[in-house]
């Protein structure tokens, strides 16, 4: 019986805990399919809709110092909903979900993205600026 408490009090401090570390936006999800099948979706983790207008995604292609691209996201996001980058040039499955589009999806897997808030705060990364791994970013050794 009490190791029955302790998983049930192990179970509701992670469910608990997992969503309390985590205070803005990150990259939930990076789409590289065939062509220009891209797309990037940003999370709001928080309880509260988020003014979008100081987040910003840059691209940096070709291992540059700096960003080659940016996007400066709009309107408002709401708690636990995502916003959805796609390229222009996706597919209409892709299409369908979007909230925007922009060149930051002009990207290849070794290519970094960077989500930033209001002048220099990187919230969240892909890759490694300007850092050129080759052909892809190592995922999982």
């Amino acid at each position: 019986m009490k190791k029955i408490y302790l998983a049930l009090l192990f179970s509701v401090l992670a469910v608990y805990g997992y969503g309390q570390g985590c205070t803005d936006l990150f990259f939930s999800e990076y789409v590289e399919g065939s062509s220009n099948n891209k797309a990037i979706e940003i999370y709001n983790p928080t309880s509260s809709a988020i003014n979008l207008s100081s987040y910003r995604v840059y691209l940096n292609n070709l291992a540059s110092p700096t960003g080659v691209d940016s996007f400066r996201l709009s309107g408002t996001l709401a708690a636990g909903d995502v916003y959805v980058i796609a390229n222009p040039s996706a597919n209409a499955t892709i299409q369908s979900v979007k909230d925007d589009t922009s060149r930051v999806t002009f990207y290849n897997g070794d290519d970094a993205l960077a989500l930033v808030k209001g002048v220099n705060d990187t919230l969240d990364i892909f890759g490694t600026w300007g850092s050129d791994p080759g052909t892809a970013w190592v995922v999982d050794t």
